[in-house]
């Protein structure tokens, strides 16, 4: 039997190395994440065996008794993923595939459990994961952000692997009875080649938020969804859906609030921020409120979001885009260029991954400049080759070109105010349009940067980008491994 483009269905003598335990909510991540995990090999080697996955698609054929078929392959698999969201954990049937594994072995003594974290809400209506037993005790791999994708999976295939964890690199001593001897590469403070003793003010790329609405006000609603929402208000203040409750800056309690058509005003309930900062879920969903004020601020300056989080400058109307920031010179942000060995045309634009975070008590807005690549101004390209080579370009910028990118950001997020504003529904949310600053006492005595040179100095940022790309056949890119981290 043919299981089509990946090869052929189950072979029950061949060795199954992982047994992946889902819920249909989350089968086409799963499904990726399989084919991944098949692609790999089990030393390494590209002409060893190769690693085999138990997913039911391809190893339970029409007719075919579906509880020994999955028995089959739960008494074969040496481990079983259990690929975790609050949709898994109440469908019955991954509980009989793991409550199965666990009533065999309750502790994991034998280690064969491997905890999968892939979501911990459910998509429709926020709900949380609650983790039974053993998965409370058991370590278990992050796949919950697309960032992480890369570092699980390593480690999952080392697991698959059978190798024991990566031990830290060997450092020099620091508590031996005798001096060691200076390790080659280590400069003496004292040394001609030691910084310089002066003091350095090193600006970062987080802005300071100086002020915001300090409560959250929520109330039961009967919106499933935020096209809900906005299938009744047209242009609503920022909102979160959670747990069938509507979140929000604005002030529920005020007869005809905006959002009063669909909410229930006899049990509003007003929440301080300061109560939530000791519940990681509940400042989560603080941030991703504040998330939404700045994603609401970014559409109106013209800026598209792609699936990857990133924020790009669209073109102007199929033409060059230019954006001049108060007291600045021009600079293109969105052009058409052309590849040199293949004369396909596609489109480089400026971008950032913009978002708010807390570093302890506080505050800030990131700006992590990148480029996005489009078919036409307004598509973004995905492929093997675009994403490593935009990621290596941008890696090999120098300090002073990536400070320009942070210092335009800024500039052009508060129209060269010295304040951002962001407006929330209520009181707005103010930025400093200075970034952060951390002094060090060491550094190199007259290596300056005059901050307000930067946004004068002319390049072709967007050329030098595109000299970078070779275009791929979106056909070949189906499979990428940025499909499987979104």
């Amino acid at each position: 039997m043919d299981s089509g483009s990946g090869g052929t269905s189950h072979d029950d003598n061949a060795p199954v190395d992982l047994f992946l335990c889902h819920n249909g909510a989350d089968k086409d991540w799963v499904r990726h994440l399989a084919e991944q995990v098949e692609s790999e090999t089990f030393d390494g080697r590209p002409d060893g065996r190769s690693l085999r996955v138990f997913f039911d698609e391809w190893d339970i054929d029409v007719g075919e008794n579906v509880v020994l078929r999955l028995n089959d392959g739960l008494q074969r698999a040496r481990y079983v993923g259990i690929v975790l969201s609050p949709d898994m954990l109440k469908a019955p049937w991954p509980a009989l595939e793991w409550t199965d594994v666990v009533a065999g072995d309750p502790t994991n003594r034998r280690n064969r459990l491997i905890p999968i974290f892939f979501r911990d809400g459910t998509e429709k209506n926020g709900e949380r994961i609650e983790l039974p037993a053993p998965f409370k005790a058991l370590h278990w791999l992050d796949f919950r952000q697309a960032k992480q994708f890369k570092s699980s999976y390593q480690r999952l295939i080392r697991k698959l692997r059978d190798k024991p964890p990566t031990r830290g690199r060997r450092r020099r001593p620091l508590a031996s009875r005798e001096d060691p001897a200076t390790p080659i590469g280590v400069i003496e403070p004292d040394s001609p080649a030691a910084p310089d003793r002066i003091n350095e003010v090193v600006l970062g790329n987080l802005l300071p938020v100086e002020s915001y609405p300090t409560t959250i006000w929520s109330a039961p609603t009967g919106a499933r969804d935020a096209e809900d929402i906005f299938a009744r208000i047209e242009q609503p203040p920022p909102f979160e859906l959670k747990g069938g409750r509507l979140l929000t800056f604005v002030d529920l309690s005020v007869r005809d609030n905006v959002f009063s058509p669909l909410i229930d005003a006899r049990a509003v309930t007003p929440a301080a921020i300061q109560q939530w900062r000791d519940d990681p879920d509940r400042m989560r969903w603080f941030i991703g409120l504040l998330n939404r004020c700045l994603h609401q601020h970014l559409r109106r300056l013209y800026l598209k979001r792609d699936d990857r989080g990133r924020y790009f400058f669209l073109s102007d109307r199929g033409n060059p885009r230019k954006v001049v920031n108060p007291g600045d010179p021009a600079r293109e942000v969105a052009a058409k260029k052309t590849n040199a060995s293949t004369g396909a045309e596609f489109w480089v634009h400026q971008a950032a991954w913009l978002r708010f975070q807390s570093l302890g008590d506080s505050l800030y807005l990131l700006i992590d400049p990148c480029y996005v690549f489009t078919a036409d101004g307004e598509r973004p390209l995905v492929g093997r080759t675009v994403g490593p080579l935009s990621m290596q370009w941008t890696g090999k910028e120098r300090n002073a070109a990536i400070l320009r990118h942070v210092v335009f950001w800024t500039r052009f997020l508060g129209r060269g105010a010295t304040k951002l504003e962001f407006h929330t529904g209520a009181a707005p949310i103010v930025l400093s349009g200075i970034p952060a600053l951390a002094r060090v006492n060491r550094g190199i005595d007259f290596d300056h940067i005059a901050v307000g040179s930067l946004l004068h100095q002319v390049e072709d940022e967007l050329g030098r980008a595109a000299a970078n790309v070779v275009l791929v056949d979106p056909a070949e890119s189906d499979d990428d491994e940025e499909e499987l981290a979104e």
